[in-house]
């Protein structure tokens, strides 16, 4: 059995805000239907959606570090108890360097391309200025 998808009518909405409202007490915007917007959601996290990339950083470090730890348990694991292949430990530690590396590389990335940007709009802000210094004289 189908059913036939019925298209939403705005009009028939009497309740919903046909405005967006800003409460500065509270820094929230209210869009229609009531969705408060990502202003609403910092002030009650606390921002902490905002520092993804301090985050994001401090995982890589932390994975760095167990995954140097795995990778020279695995090669004593190798060298004591050699089975024919290579260890799991072993294995493993290198899968974590590679996530590791890979996130702490990612984020480095990001803030030097973040930091080249802010300097590239620092650089043009400043021309305009110059030029707009500038006076002619008739």
């Amino acid at each position: 059995m189908t059913t036939k998808m019925e298209t939403l009518d705005p009009s028939t909405l009497s309740d919903v805000p046909s405005t967006v409202t800003y409460n500065a007490k509270s820094e929230t915007v209210t869009l229609p239907g009531g969705v408060v917007s990502v202003a609403g959601i910092t002030i009650v996290t606390g921002g902490v959606e905002l520092s993804c990339g301090s985050c994001m950083l401090a995982f890589g470090f932390w994975g760095t570090l167990i995954g140097f730890s795995c990778v020279s348990v695995g090669l004593w694991d190798q060298l004591n108890q050699s089975k024919g292949g290579i260890s799991l430990l072993l294995r493993l530690g290198f899968v974590i360097l590679a996530l590791s590396f890979t996130v702490v590389g990612s984020v480095a990335a990001y803030y030097l391309l973040k930091k080249k940007k802010k300097r590239e709009i620092t650089r043009e802000e400043d021309k305009n200025k110059s030029f707009s210094s500038i006076k002619v004289y008739q």
